[in-house]
């Protein structure tokens, strides 16, 4: 992607981002979801299960490997998702899962924001964004949201997943380097922009209402994770 504000210079680090995870996703693999119960934390599920209960044909935009996707699923089998990331590797590891596992309503394409411009306006009743725009420069994330606007539907529902908000000593812990606006770097690999609760609350009530606000721990990762329900 290139950045409107940097003179149109390609983000390596962006871009390096894709790469790493391109390399992550490989170790992953498909598997039969339909035994298995999925879950990431009390609250979360609780907020997903109300989500996809009052929507019926979502995009998953940066989905990964399509966990959030497949949970979705999992509580409204018959529901339609379409998942995008540019992860080559992460999209052949869900539509092999979604294969393996049945799912015949869920699609997944290697894509970007681009690929977002060519859908149809109001398309879908609901956006999953799961530590997307947190993790992208702020320029493409402001456009990647105005393209999202685009094709959901009026009334319809965002599920937003943002990563803790760090403190300085807790991103020197991890390795990660200030390059400047808010943008964190490991090994010259973007990894976080980060941003207070308030700024994105800020943000985020250009969609409408607010319907959840919560803060929960993931065992694996230090700090609150941040979860947004709106409806437009």
């Amino acid at each position: 992607m290139r950045i409107k504000g940097d003179g149109s210079i390609m983000n390596k680090a962006y871009e390096r981002e894709t790469e790493m995870w391109n390399q992550v996703f490989k170790e992953c693999t498909p598997v039969d979801l339909r035994t298995l119960d999925l879950q990431v934390e009390t609250m979360f599920d609780e907020a997903l299960k109300l989500f996809a209960q009052k929507t019926t044909n979502v995009l998953d935009f940066g989905c990964g490997t399509g966990d959030i996707s497949f949970q979705y699923l999992q509580y409204q089998p018959t529901h339609k998702v379409l998942g995008i990331d540019a992860s080559k590797t992460g999209i052949e590891f869900a539509t092999e899962t979604a294969r393996l596992s049945d799912y015949k309503t869920a699609t997944f394409l290697e894509g970007t924001d681009h690929t977002v411009k060519q859908l149809e306006e109001n398309s879908f009743d609901g956006v999953i964004l799961s530590n997307v725009l947190d993790v992208m420069p702020k320029d493409v994330s402001k456009e990647v949201v105005e393209d999202l606007e685009r094709v959901l539907k009026p009334g319809g529902y965002w599920f937003i997943k943002m990563n803790p908000y760090y403190s300085k000593e807790e991103l020197e812990s991890f390795g990660y380097e200030n390059m400047g606006n808010n943008i964190y770097e490991e090994n010259h690999i973007m990894r976080l922009r980060q941003a207070t609760t308030n700024y994105w609350k800020e943000r985020f009530a250009r969609f409408g209402k607010e319907i959840i606000y919560l803060e929960f721990e993931y065992p694996w990762q230090e700090g609150m994770n941040r979860l947004f329900v709106y409806q437009s």
